[in-house]
């Protein structure tokens, strides 16, 4: 088999098992730069059988000598364990040389959300600038967690507005499915713009009618970050705002986990940890001036 084929059937394998297209491609990318490493290092084509537990020591050690995050080393050596674990049981390798390689130790940060001056303020921007179109999509991203791809994914008949309740239907990451309730404030603004919706299959269209894609809504949110005069202000970081918004009302880690859609509770006890504003408003308490 070449390396060729045998980089494709593993891509084959990622996609059976529901991993995003967007992890498939990082999974891809960090064995061929992998691949790449280890053949200017032995002088010969990169052979999976060839590689061993030195080998991955060295590369992990060549990885961090460049200057990259722990994060981004560990992703590489999650996706380089995957590799070798689907080439061991297809034959092309030996034991998992990535097994006995230590992850890097890293500094867990909170994930980054807006405080409730940066949410009113984004809000605003949203409500003066915006059409109803990015109203409902900021409403289902504030009000129901949802991921902008999740969110780029619905169709209209995914969503069910009543008076008094309503819920979307997500299909989430690794073909998951979950219910997400609409509260009063979701339901108005998918209400008034679905009241002008230009029709077709999905909820959130372009300009040319067509489904809007997660980079159009990307850029969506950080034109009205920047007329807030916020940074840093994502899709995601949206996503985490409502997340942090639940866990501050005291609701459980079980039900934030069922509505975000989280396969596991140590992702969402991440929204326990204080943020760097967090800490710079605790030490600023200390300040003599």
């Amino acid at each position: 088999m070449t390396w060729e084929e045998a980089l494709r059937r593993f891509e084959e394998r990622c996609r059976g098992r529901g991993m995003s297209p967007r992890t498939v491609a990082g999974y891809l990318g960090e064995v061929s730069r992998f691949a790449r490493w280890h053949e200017q290092s032995v002088g010969a084509p990169f052979d999976p059988a060839a590689a061993t537990s030195l080998d991955l020591a060295d590369y992990r050690r060549w990885l961090l000598d460049r200057g990259l995050k722990p994060a981004t080393v560990n992703r590489a050596l999650d996706a380089l364990s995957a590799f070798f674990a689907w080439a061991s049981s297809e034959g092309l390798a030996g034991a998992n040389p990535a097994e006995g390689v230590r992850r890097v130790a890293e500094q867990r940060r909170a994930p980054r959300w807006l405080g409730r001056r940066e949410l009113g303020a984004f809000v605003r921007a949203v409500q003066k600038h915006g059409s109803p179109r990015d109203m409902a999509l900021v409403a289902l991203m504030l009000h129901g967690g949802l991921r902008v791809s999740e969110a780029c994914s619905l169709r209209v008949s995914d969503v069910e507005v009543r008076e008094r309740s309503g819920l979307v239907r997500v299909r989430g990451k690794g073909s998951k499915y979950r219910e997400v309730p609409l509260n009063v404030t979701a339901r108005k603004a998918l209400s008034e713009y679905l009241a002008i919706h230009p029709g077709g299959e999905w909820l959130f269209v372009s300009r040319k009618k067509s489904r809007l894609s997660a980079r159009a809504a990307e850029r969506a949110i950080a034109k009205y970050a920047r007329l807030a005069g916020l940074e840093g202000v994502t899709p995601h970081a949206l996503r985490h705002t409502f997340c942090k918004m639940l866990v501050d009302a005291g609701e459980s880690l079980d039900r934030v986990a069922a509505l975000a859609g989280h396969a596991n509770l140590n992702t969402t006890a991440r929204y326990t940890k204080p943020s760097l504003a967090d800490l710079e408003r605790a030490v600023d308490r200390l300040a003599w001036e």
